[in-house]
């Protein structure tokens, strides 16, 4: 073969196998080949890469429940006692009394019985093996009065059931925890350390799910060029394995998701105060191994008003002394010139795990008004501000899709109908369209979180764009020979526009996809900035900007405001080289 005739067969895109034969690379073959010489997209994605990281591992970042925790919870335990005292005691109550059905009495001890029974497992795990055979004698008389007296049978035998609820009264005396180190042949009982994971309880099935996918997407360029080195470069069989590369990718995040439910549970409220650290703190934790705390052992919610608005803690400024006041900047008390009166000073509270007062990376980026590290809340608030401009994006594209395909394939007055709806929602602007239905509905009243209020109305209203370009692009595929073709062949016309038509028409709707999740995290973040988003004790980038708008409190408005800056740049950046990458004409 020629010099000549090699240039010409790359020119062309054709790729030279070992064996002789040539394939021809498909259109997107020379798109991901445009887009990885442009160094400007590489940068785009490896830092959306880091900042999505950051915020779908921000449960493992920054949280003050420990990874893994050997202890034993004496205030758990004995709170979990008295409870069970009162709430048998009371449902046995019912269950005894006279003048009424069986059956309703049953009905009125349920709630009781099951809660009793919920303590009961909590206390079982912290007990020994005899002790725990008692306390199992208990639960078993209590379902069991609990299981006739559902079957409308009263308790007959009086002396076992009175029995049963004498020892009710008692229970907490009987399952009283003998102290810590206490001779083993003191009253009580001796508790045994138990072994907990409560950061992974604390997660739920949508965050194993989008961790397994960025992990996926993440190292995909690794996994991927592996995988088509096992297939020995065969261009046909690496396109044919692209399906499988699709269903790995969105079915294993999805599988992972299904066996945390079933092996772990549904997680718990992610912004509650875990009692972890202040057990620990306090000493009514007792560990029997070090606690494995994450990097930043600080909650979403977490205050230590003692350090309101607390610059970051590497600045000299930051830096506090004993009794908790300044000791450089502007920040520094100063005695009443008269009366001598110096304002009084709360000294830091340094709860177990976390940082000494005046350590660099206590608070790298400061505090709120409350006291709440603010490097934990921008990690915990990035989920909301990239969630909302992904899931905007994704929703309007859906719209717009559909409503473009349908004016541009059908034309005349589906065509006329849909551009009168898209001229009248872009003759009104639509950041004050978005606060005019925000303004009208209350997220308590129709049990809607904010963020999904905010994306089906960013999405309702900006769909036009998406429309308009698949319109367009409709209107010149309509007439190509392989839609008369499908027509003549009896195809319906929902299998035309959906799995002939509307594939070729996508390249413009990829490049107005990613500009619309820039578009809609800078909405997201202006509506909360104006306090119609997200509300406490969630946050999102916008929200956090509005904690405080003192420029002495420079860190509340500089760091949000470059994470945002940062996304949208690189959502451009993104956009414009795959603009560039699907036009033809772009292609070398």
């Amino acid at each position: 073969m020629t010099e000549q005739a090699t240039v010409r067969e790359e020119a062309a895109g054709e790729v030279l196998l070992d064996e002789g034969s040539t394939y021809s690379k498909d259109y997107w073959d020379l798109v991901w080949e445009q887009l990885s010489r442009r160094a400007l997209f590489k940068v785009g994605m490896g830092v959306l890469a880091i900042l999505y990281g950051l915020a779908i591992f921000a449960p493992l970042i920054g949280n003050d429940r420990p990874y893994k925790l050997v202890a034993v919870d004496y205030g758990e335990y004995q709170s979990a006692a008295r409870g069970v005292e009162r709430l048998s005691s009371n449902a046995l109550e019912r269950l005894l009394g006279s003048g009424a059905d069986p059956a309703f009495q049953a009905e009125g001890a349920g709630r009781e019985v099951t809660a009793a029974l919920t303590r009961i497992d909590l206390m079982r795990q912290y007990l020994g093996a005899e002790d725990q055979v008692s306390l199992d004698t208990f639960r078993e008389g209590l379902v069991s009065s609990y299981s006739l007296a559902l079957q409308g049978e009263r308790l007959e035998d009086e002396s076992v059931s009175r029995a049963l609820q004498a020892r009710a009264a008692g229970f907490a005396t009987e399952f009283a925890a003998a102290p810590l180190g206490a001779d083993p042949a003191s009253a009580g009982k001796h508790l045994q350390p138990s072994t907990r994971y409560p950061l992974a309880e604390g997660l739920g099935a949508g965050s194993i799910f989008f961790m397994v996918l960025w992990l996926l997407l993440a190292s995909f360029p690794a996994w991927n060029r592996l995988w088509n080195g096992r297939l020995g470069g065969d261009r046909e069989r690496i396109r044919d394995a692209r399906g499988m590369k699709r269903n790995l990718i969105l079915g294993a995040p999805v599988l992972a998701a299904g066996l945390w439910v079933l092996l772990v549970g549904g997680g718990t409220a992610a912004f509650d105060v875990s009692p972890f650290k202040r057990g620990l703190s306090e000493g009514s934790i007792v560990a029997f191994e070090a606690p494995l705390l994450p990097p930043v052992p600080l909650g979403y919610a977490e205050t230590h008003k003692e350090e309101g608005f607390r610059p970051p803690t590497w600045l000299r400024g930051a830096r506090l002394d004993s009794n908790g006041r300044y000791m450089e900047g502007l920040r520094v008390p100063k005695p009443d010139p008269i009366t001598g009166f110096l304002p009084p000073a709360t000294p830091v509270e340094v709860r177990f795990g976390e940082p000494w007062p005046n350590a660099p990376h206590r608070h790298l980026a400061g505090t709120d008004e409350l006291g709440r590290d603010f490097f934990v809340r921008l990690l915990w608030g990035g989920r909301v501000s990239l969630a909302v401009g992904i899931l905007s994006a994704l929703l309007l594209t859906i719209i717009g899709v559909f409503m473009g395909s349908l004016a541009g394939y059908f034309g005349g007055k589906v065509d006329v109908f849909i551009m009168r709806l898209i001229e009248i929602l872009q003759s009104i602007p639509a950041f004050f369209l978005i606060l005019a239905s925000l303004a009208f509905i209350d997220p308590k009243e129709v049990s809607i979180p904010p963020i999904f209020i905010i994306v089906v109305v960013i999405a309702l209203v900006r769909w036009t764009g998406a429309a308009r370009l698949v319109r367009g692009e409709f209107l010149r595929l309509r007439e190509e020979e392989f839609v008369l073709a499908a027509n003549a062949l009896g195809y319906s016309n929902m299998r035309t526009i959906f799995r002939h038509v509307l594939p070729n028409a996508l390249s413009p709707v990829l490049v107005n996809a990613a500009f619309a999740v820039a578009s809609g995290i800078l909405t997201e973040s202006a509506v909360s900035y104006l306090g119609f988003g997200v509300q406490h004790p969630e946050a999102s980038w916008g929200s956090l900007v509005n904690e405080s708008k003192s420029p002495e409190f420079w860190w509340i408005q500089v760091f949000p405001g470059v994470l945002i800056f940062l996304t949208v740049t690189c959502y451009n950046l993104v956009g414009d080289a795959v603009r560039d990458a699907l036009d033809p004409k772009m292609k070398v």
